[in-house]
């Protein structure tokens, strides 16, 4: 749902429904939103008036995956045609979460030794998701030792990882 005003038809309706304020983290669990709506007035002339009128409050949690789910109310018929409305965001296909490459190459743990491969013999192109026999996997915060992961040189984060909240980094 929209957290700020809408225009009047843009979403179906006549009072296009919103949420007056943010939505929830993960961390938030269920939480209580109030829901204001764009009034618009044809008798004297057009008008556009932002939170003129109030609905019934909704409840809003955020889910892992990136995405919500509302528990959505018939709003109060105070106002023409009301109608909750949505913002369209970035296809989920671009995001990085959903759209990598699996790379399940045992060699690459710094537990494992043997023949010494080079990531430059790669053509990379993309995001990659890393695993090691098919368990999740990161890439180390710390300096790795040489001649371990299979090659003489190896690379390490000098930060920590990013949280989810921290989005791309």
């Amino acid at each position: 749902m929209s957290e700020w005003c809408v225009s009047d038809a843009g979403c179906g309706g006549e009072t296009g429904l919103y949420l007056n304020g943010s939505h929830p983290t993960l961390e938030d669990g269920v939480v209580t939103r109030e829901v204001l709506g764009t009034n618009v007035w044809w008798w004297w002339g057009y008008s556009n008036q932002c939170g003129a009128y109030s609905s019934t409050s909704i409840r809003v949690k955020a889910c892992p995956g990136d995405y919500y789910v509302y528990e959505l109310v018939k709003p109060i018929i105070s106002s023409t045609r009301p109608m909750y409305c949505a913002v369209a965001f970035q296809s989920i296909s671009s995001d990085p979460c959903y759209n990598y490459e699996s790379l399940d190459r045992p060699w690459r743990a710094n537990n494992e030794s043997g023949d010494y491969i080079c990531d430059e013999l790669f053509s990379w192109n993309g995001w990659y998701r890393l695993f090691y026999y098919g368990m999740d996997i990161k890439m180390p915060e710390t300096c790795v030792s040489s001649y371990t992961c299979n090659a003489n040189i190896n690379l390490w984060f000098n930060d920590p990882h990013p949280q989810i909240e921290d989005g791309v980094v």
